[in-house]
C-alpha cells in the first residue's frame, strides 16, 4: 500500500475498467514518476536500471517513487496504463475503425495511406514507451495479457472485416485477411524502427512521399505490373 502517495497501483490490472479506474485517480506524481521511467527504462533497459535514475530523472527522491509505486516492478506495470490509454486503444476508436468505415467509395489507395499516416505518427509519438514495454514482454508475458486478450481481439476484427469486404468486392485478391493485416503491421513496424535506429540510411525521402511508395509496394508487390 502507498504511504502518502495515493491510491496504489492496483495488483491485478487485467481488463480496460481497471486501468481506467486507476488512471483516473493517479495524482501528477504518479505520472510524472512514471514519466521518468519511461526514460529511463527505454534508454537502459529495465534490468539495467535504477530506481534511483528514475527519481533523479523525476526531480524526487527514491522513497518518493517508492511511496506511489511499491516496487521497479510495479514502474513496469504502471506503463501499461498509458500503453493502453494513449496507444492501443487511439487503435481502435479514433484509428482503425474510423479509418476503415470512412471508406466510402474513396481509392482504397488514400484509405491505406490515411492508415499508414496515422499510425506511424501514433508510433512515433509512443516510441519510448512502446520499446521500455516490448523489450520486457517476451520476459513478462502477464504485462501485454489486458493488451492481448482484450485489444488486440477488437482490432483484429475490424481490420479483417475490412479486408475481407474489399476481397468481396474484388479490390483485393481472396488471401486470409488476418495474413493481409499481419503483413501491413510488418511492414508498419519495420518502417517506424529503421527509420528511428538508422536514419540516415533509412530514411530517404520525405515522410509523406515514403508512406504513399510503401502503400504502393504493399498494394502492388515488387512484380512489373503488366502493360494496359
Amino acid at each position: 500500500m502507498c504511504i502518502n502517495g495515493g491510491p496504489p497501483l492496483n495488483d491485478d490490472l487485467q481488463n480496460l475498467e481497471q486501468i481506467e479506474e486507476t488512471a483516473e485517480q493517479w495524482t501528477d506524481k504518479h505520472w510524472q514518476i512514471l514519466e521518468a521511467a519511461v526514460k529511463v527504462f527505454s534508454e537502459k533497459g529495465f534490468n539495467a536500471s535504477r530506481t534511483s535514475e528514475v527519481a533523479k530523472e523525476a526531480g524526487v527522491s527514491e522513497g518518493t517513487v517508492f511511496n506511489y509505486f511499491k516496487t521497479k516492478k510495479d514502474l513496469l506495470k504502471g506503463m501499461l496504463i498509458p500503453l493502453l490509454l494513449r496507444f492501443f486503444r487511439p487503435w481502435l476508436l479514433r484509428g482503425v475503425e474510423k479509418i476503415f468505415n470512412n471508406r466510402q467509395g474513396r481509392p482504397v489507395e488514400d484509405v491505406m495511406t490515411d492508415l499508414v499516416r496515422d499510425r506511424v505518427h501514433l508510433a512515433q509519438a509512443n516510441l519510448p514507451l512502446i520499446k521500455a514495454i516490448a523489450s520486457e514482454a517476451p520476459f513478462q508475458p502477464e504485462l501485454f495479457a489486458p493488451v492481448r486478450e482484450q485489444i488486440l481481439p477488437q482490432i483484429l476484427e475490424v481490420a479483417t472485416r475490412f479486408f475481407q469486404e474489399e476481397m468481396e468486392k474484388g479490390t483485393f485478391r481472396t488471401i486470409d485477411p488476418l495474413l493481409a493485416f499481419r503483413g501491413l503491421l510488418s511492414m508498419l513496424a519495420g518502417y517506424v524502427i529503421m527509420r528511428n535506429i538508422a536514419p540516415e540510411e533509412f530514411q530517404l525521402q520525405e515522410e509523406e512521399v515514403e508512406i504513399r511508395r510503401l502503400v504502393d509496394l504493399y498494394l502492388h508487390g515488387l512484380l512489373p505490373r503488366e502493360e494496359s
